[in-house]
């Protein structure tokens, strides 16, 4: 956490003649959480990200007067959202829902307003560390609208602003005003740093979404019925990108033939592979039950697969959703922040990477804290580009083979210990048991 009354404590320096900047003030307008600067020797005025979330590593500075942005990291999205805000900053009413809990004494502020779902989500994880390390501070959550519901229990006071993601990096003045007015009072505030990817070990999903996540321990009783599920998104699809200039290419070439409209050839190419992948795996498992969850109009899958897309999205339905993921064995989807949820209630996690993803690797997933070897073995990673079967192939094995992990691998089972060995043989029986009935995958 940082300092932010009475002044936060930081070191900017000034762009133009290298000198320190002076902090005079604090200033938080939504997102980006802020010092007001000057320079002791050519008098400019800057805002300078305070060191949170993203900001903890690129720290950026706009000049207060033309609104340059200053990166030095070459961070453009970061740099434009700060810039583009500010450009077009508003000082607009917005709705701002105060929830106090207990009297503000010594209060924390964890800033997890965003224009990312996923980045609103990773920074709320981060209130479980304060909530259990640090229970003299009050923690204050700032949050949009969207993420109430995912609060955790035992927080001193809930700030809910209506803002929407897709104006989550909006700059508003009025925001500013009414977080500077209820904080006040206080001689000493604090920030949270708002880790934008906090350690496993810091947080527990259910404690936020009050939806325990499979039981691993259950997954050979659960075998009877394997559980899997599609995450299914329709601005970035599992196709083959090597195919997208064509496939472009050729709808403009008939729309512009016959009139077509709406001809969308990638999302059903996605179709066909979820419904390809569903049917191979039931090959194997008669009694597989396989459901699409996500953004998307629902209508398109055949009456065996559960169909729970929606267009419109809200607590109950996201609530619903991570029952669904907590029920699978296996959860399958692109690279994204719809990965996030699923990926922390499920046994498993199969997902796809686009190629210009790869960088971001892993930064979607929400992983237990588990030993290395069956973290590796229960979170795959695969190129978007992998064919249908080669994917039905790798999930039948997931379902059939987690347990060998679990009998050979997992520590307590390579304790140095005399009752190992039928512990062993106890649990090699059982897997055999709930695995032998199953068909192999017909390739």
């Amino acid at each position: 956490m940082i300092k932010l009354k009475p002044l936060p404590e930081l070191s900017h320096h000034c762009p133009f003649d290298d000198a320190r900047l002076e902090v005079l003030h604090w200033y938080i307008p939504g997102m980006r959480n802020l010092a007001e600067l000057q320079c002791p020797k050519c008098g400019r005025e800057f805002y300078g990200d305070l060191l949170a979330g993203q900001a903890l590593f690129t720290p950026m500075l706009l000049e207060k007067q033309t609104g340059n942005v200053h990166d030095p990291y070459n961070v453009k999205w970061f740099a434009d959202w700060l810039r583009n805000s500010y450009k077009n900053r508003s000082a607009a009413p917005l709705e701002f829902v105060t929830e106090d809990f207990r009297p503000l004494q010594n209060p924390l502020l964890l800033n997890c307003l965003d224009s990312l779902y996923g980045h609103c989500l990773l920074k709320l994880l981060n209130a479980q560390y304060y909530l259990e390390k640090r229970p003299e501070l009050d923690l204050v959550m700032l949050v949009p609208k969207c993420m109430r519901w995912m609060v955790p229990d035992g927080v001193a006071a809930i700030w809910t602003i209506d803002l929407p993601l897709s104006r989550g990096s909006e700059w508003n003045d009025f925001l500013a005003a009414e977080i500077s007015a209820r904080l006040k009072q206080f001689d000493k505030v604090w920030l949270s740093v708002a880790y934008s990817h906090p350690h496993p070990k810091d947080y527990d999903i259910e404690r936020f979404t009050r939806v325990q996540p499979f039981p691993i321990d259950k997954w050979y009783e659960r075998l009877e019925t394997p559980t899997v599920t599609f995450i299914w998104r329709e601005d970035r699809l599992w196709d083959d990108e090597r195919n997208h200039g064509r496939l472009k290419q050729w709808v403009n070439k008939l729309k512009a033939q016959i009139g077509a409209r709406g001809l969308y050839l990638p999302r059903r190419e996605q179709t066909r592979r979820v419904v390809l992948l569903a049917a191979h795996l039931r090959k194997a498992f008669p009694k597989l039950n396989f459901a699409v969850v996500g953004l998307g109009k629902p209508g398109d899958m055949p009456d065996w697969i559960e169909d729970l897309r929606t267009t419109a999205l809200d607590a109950t339905e996201e609530k619903a959703w991570c029952n669904r993921y907590a029920r699978s064995h296996i959860v399958i989807g692109i690279h994204g922040s719809n990965m996030l949820l699923p990926s922390a209630h499920a046994g498993a996690t199969v997902e796809l990477m686009p190629s210009k993803c790869w960088g971001n690797m892993i930064q979607d997933l929400l992983m237990s804290n588990l030993d290395c070897r069956a973290t590796l073995f229960r979170y795959r990673i695969v190129p978007a580009t992998t064919p249908v079967i080669e994917l039905a192939v790798m999930i039948h094995s997931l379902i059939k083979d987690l347990g060998a992990v679990d009998i050979t691998m997992a520590p307590e089972s390579v304790a140095h210990n005399d009752s190992n060995d039928v512990r062993l043989l106890e649990k090699r029986l059982q897997y055999l048991s709930k695995t032998a009935p199953y068909n192999d995958l017909p390739c």
